[in-house]
């Protein structure tokens, strides 16, 4: 099936309420159904803010271009209205057309995941994703390529075979090209981090100066890329990967965290990626210790009684944080 965003849907609910509001106050049965859809989803709260502020402005700008126009003494209120809502329908066909840009250039395609959030979605090529914890991509498909746009997190990706349109991963300024294949694309704070375990792909990073380098990558192979800001020594780093370790790097798709003797510190990290419970290791010494044991993602306590257990600590709960202290 193709990607589909409810962005557009929640914007328009929204608007719709507001719109409605402004009439006066809504019967007793439609007040029940806003504060409904209001506490549904997270989202929706915030498209009606914004709905709202929107209105706000429109109405701002109605009154500042009626009270530009000259009134005349037989003026009539209707005749002030239609005026009113002339410049609202003015001021709105211009607002629809700044949005039609926002949403062809950054929403259109656009599919992203809640911490904690695992989605696998089938795009229109017969190509599989699976999208991680927080992550954000835009799906930007075309008659002579398949564009993925990653804007934050990670993704993995089985490409179908199409020679005709090569499939394209953006993660900054980091593209990964592939025809038909299976790889992941994870993106830091400083850097760029590819996985592959099918195929061959291109990984190619463009710097500041617009110099291009790129590198063939082959499958079980893992390769690392600086992003332009980081001056690098070696921007692009290959490295062959082991059974174990792409089994670690890729567990997340089966709904696991799989850690096999890093110190403690990046195990929390990993775990803290995926709860809004975050786990805090009070005494940097424990944070160094190796750590071994696999997690179903999400939970945080399991992992957290399993950590002090090995080291012979304690876990505290404070402040909605999981303390991990001797």
């Amino acid at each position: 099936m193709s990607i589909v965003t409810e962005i557009d849907d929640i914007e328009e609910t929204a608007a719709r309420w507001v719109m409605r509001l402004d009439g006066g106050t809504l019967p007793d049965a439609e007040q029940c159904e806003l504060d409904a859809w209001l506490a549904a989803d997270t989202r929706h709260l915030g498209a009606f803010v914004r709905a709202q502020a929107t209105w706000m402005d429109l109405d701002r700008v109605a009154a500042l271009a009626a009270g530009r126009a000259p009134v005349k003494p037989q003026q009539t209120a209707w005749q002030w209205q239609w005026q009113r809502a002339a410049a609202i329908a003015a001021v709105t066909l211009g607002m629809i057309a700044s949005l039609a840009f926002v949403n062809s250039r950054y929403l259109a395609g656009r599919e992203s995941t809640q911490v904690g959030e695992v989605r696998r979605l089938t795009l229109a090529d017969g190509s599989a994703l699976s999208l991680n914890t927080a992550s954000v991509l835009q799906v930007k498909f075309a008659a002579d390529e398949r564009r993925i746009v990653l804007r934050q997190g990670e993704a993995s990706f089985q490409v179908a075979h199409d020679e005709q349109r090569p499939f394209v991963v953006q993660a900054g300024d980091v593209s990964v090209r592939a025809v038909g294949t299976a790889f992941s694309v994870r993106m830091r704070q400083q850097e760029v981090e590819v996985v592959v375990t099918e195929g061959v792909v291109e990984v190619v990073r463009k710097d500041s100066s617009e110099r291009v380098e790129a590198e063939r990558v082959a499958r079980n192979h893992g390769v690392v890329v600086a992003t332009a800001e980081q001056p690098s020594a070696q921007p692009i780093a290959v490295a062959a990967l082991s059974d174990k370790e792409l089994e670690r790097r890729l567990a997340w798709q089966d709904g696991r965290l799989v850690f096999q003797g890093e110190a403690l510190a990046n195990a929390v990290a990993e775990v803290n990626r995926y709860s809004p419970l975050p786990v805090v290791i009070d005494d940097p010494m424990l944070g160094r210790k190796s750590f071994v044991g696999v997690f179903r993602i999400g939970d945080t306590r399991a992992f957290a009684q399993a950590a002090a257990a090995a080291f012979d600590a304690q876990v505290h709960e404070e402040g909605g944080e999981l303390h991990l202290r001797d």
